[in-house]
C-alpha cells in the first residue's frame, strides 16, 4: 500500500473540489465517486486543466486494488466494483486484473462523459464564484439537438448547466441552417446561462463565447497565428470555419430570463465528409456559397486531438469570459481577431425574409459589439444582427 500516501496527495485537490460541487448541489455523490476513481486510475490530478493535455500521451497506468480504492474514497469493495461497471458502460477502459484490482487500459482523453471531463474541469472550481460552465454536467450518447434538450429544462437548472453529446442528429446553426458534427469525433454541447443583461445586450454572449473558443485554440501548438473570428459568432482556422455558435433564449421587456449557447467545434472529423453529409441532408450546396468552408483541428494539424481536455479548457475559459461579457478586454480581443475588418461585405437580414441591409467595407467592431460597415456613400452603419457574406471570400484562406 505504498502508493496510498502518494495517491492521497495527488488527489486532495480533486477530492476537495468534488466535495464542494456536491455540497453546492452541482454534482451527484455517485458521479463524484466515479470522477475520483477516474482521477486515481488516470493520474490526471497532477496535470489537471493543463493546456498541454490537449495532445499529450499519458504515463502507463498502475494496477490499483479495489480494497485500497475503497479505503481512499470511503467505499466498500462492492461499491467500487459497481462504479467500475458504470465507468465501463460510459466507454472508460477499466480492466479488472485478477487478484490485483483495476487498471486503465486506454486513456480517457477522447471521452466526453462527465467522468472523463470533470477530473480536469473541477480543479478550476472557484468557491468565490457562484457558478461554473460545466456544472451541472449532463452527457447523453445521442440526441437530436443539445440546445433543444437544454431549453426544455432551462427554467429549473442553474447557470453553467451543460449538455454534451457524442452524436447530434438534428443540429442547427444560425438563421435556420443545419449543423453537422462527426459522431464521436467533434465537440457538440450547450451551456445554460441566467445572465444579468438587457435583451439588447444578448449578442454579447455569443461574441464572448467566440472569443473564449479562439483563445483556447490559440493555446494549441501549431494554431497560434491561424485563429480568427467572423462576426457575429464563427471561429475560423486558416480561413476555414472550425466552430459555430447558436445563442437562443427567452426574455421579457427588460431582461434576459435565460440563454442557451450551443457550440459545435470540428475536432477530429474530416471536413469533406462534413460537407458531403450536409449536402446529402439538405439536398443543396447553397450553404457554402460565398462562405468559409469547414475545417477541423485534426485536418489542420495532422494529428488526433483529445476531446476531454479540450472541452475542459473551453468550459473553464467560457466561465471566465462570461463572468464579465461586456468587459473592455473582450472587445479588444474580438478586434484583434476580426477577420472582417477592411473587407467588402454584404449584410442580409435573417428569416423569415432575407433582405439586403447594407453593402460596404467592414471597419471594425463598435463599443457595444456591433459590426461597423461603411457603405458606398461613406455613411457608417452599425449592425447588431444579420448574416454576413464576404464578397472577397476567395482571399480569406491563408
Amino acid at each position: 500500500m505504498a502508493w496510498l500516501p502518494m495517491v492521497r496527495r495527488m488527489n486532495d485537490r480533486i477530492s476537495d473540489r468534488v466535495d464542494a460541487a456536491v455540497a453546492r448541489g452541482l454534482l451527484g455523490r455517485g458521479t463524484g465517486h466515479r470522477v475520483e476513481l477516474v482521477a486515481h486510475l488516470a493520474g490526471t490530478s497532477l496535470q489537471a486543466g493543463s493546456q498541454s493535455q490537449v495532445h499529450s500521451e499519458p504515463e502507463p497506468q498502475a494496477v490499483l486494488s479495489g480494497e485500497d480504492l475503497g479505503r481512499v474514497l470511503g467505499l466498500s469493495r462492492a461499491s467500487v466494483h459497481k462504479h467500475m461497471e458504470r465507468l465501463r458502460s460510459l466507454g472508460v477502459a477499466v480492466v479488472p486484473v485478477a487478484g490485483s484490482g483495476y487498471r486503465l487500459d486506454h486513456p480517457v482523453d477522447d471521452l466526453v462523459a462527465g467522468e472523463a471531463v470533470l477530473p480536469l474541469l473541477l480543479t478550476h472550481l472557484d468557491p468565490c464564484v457562484p457558478w461554473m460552465a460545466g456544472l451541472p454536467y449532463k452527457y447523453v450518447p445521442s440526441c437530436r439537438s443539445t440546445n433543444e434538450m437544454l431549453k426544455q429544462r432551462a427554467a429549473s437548472l442553474p447557470s453553467g448547466a451543460v449538455l454534451v453529446t457524442d452524436e447530434q442528429t438534428g443540429g442547427r446553426g444560425r438563421l435556420g441552417r443545419t449543423w453537422v458534427s462527426g459522431r464521436r469525433e467533434d465537440l457538440t454541447f450547450s451551456v445554460l446561462l441566467h445572465p444579468s443583461l438587457a435583451p439588447a445586450q444578448a449578442h454579447l454572449l455569443s461574441l464572448t463565447a467566440a472569443l473564449a473558443v479562439a483563445e483556447v485554440l490559440e493555446d494549441v501548438n501549431g494554431l497560434q497565428s491561424e485563429v480568427g473570428i467572423k462576426w457575429p459568432n464563427d471561429v475560423l482556422l486558416g480561413g476555414g470555419k472550425v466552430c459555430g455558435i447558436l445563442l437562443e433564449g427567452a426574455m421579457d421587456a427588460d431582461r434576459l430570463q435565460w440563454a442557451v449557447a450551443g457550440i459545435g467545434l470540428n475536432v477530429n472529423s474530416d471536413p469533406q465528409s462534413l460537407i458531403e453529409t450536409l449536402v446529402a441532408e439538405t439536398d443543396s450546396e447553397s450553404e457554402w456559397v460565398d462562405r468559409p468552408r469547414p475545417v477541423s483541428l485534426r485536418a489542420r494539424l495532422g494529428r488526433h486531438i483529445g476531446r476531454a481536455p479540450l472541452l475542459a479548457a473551453l468550459l473553464t475559459r467560457l466561465t471566465r469570459r462570461w463572468t464579465e461579457p461586456a468587459a473592455d478586454d473582450v472587445l479588444d480581443g474580438l478586434r484583434r481577431r476580426d477577420v472582417l475588418a477592411g473587407r467588402m461585405v454584404e449584410i442580409w437580414s435573417g428569416p423569415p425574409g432575407k433582405d439586403l441591409v447594407v453593402v460596404g467595407r467592414a471597419t471594425g467592431i463598435g463599443p457595444d459589439g456591433q459590426l461597423l460597415v461603411r457603405d458606398e456613400t461613406g455613411r457608417s452603419v452599425a449592425v447588431f444582427a444579420g448574416d454576413v457574406t464576404i464578397r472577397d471570400i476567395g482571399t480569406v484562406a491563408t
